[in-house]
């Protein structure tokens, strides 16, 4: 499972929403997100390209061998 977070795309930079796996450390591109960030703040924030360049990776590989999704029931 992956969630949305929002976050700075660099230290002092502008706020974009990162994608980050459920109870990872970091962002998909790399990022330790420090401070939590409403959603009011957030609302008109664009996307890290990079986390979503990896999320459409993630989504359009076959899934693993041994996975749930890559057995046969």
């Amino acid at each position: 499972m992956y969630e949305m977070c929002a976050g700075v795309d660099k230290p002092g930079g502008a706020l974009v929403w990162h994608v980050m796996a459920k109870n990872a450390a970091r962002t998909l591109c790399g990022r330790r997100l420090g401070q939590r960030v409403d959603g009011a703040s957030a609302q008109r924030a664009g996307h890290c390209s990079t986390c979503m360049a990896l999320f459409g990776k993630l989504m359009t590989a076959p899934p693993a061998v041994g996975s749930p999704a890559g057995t046969d029931h």
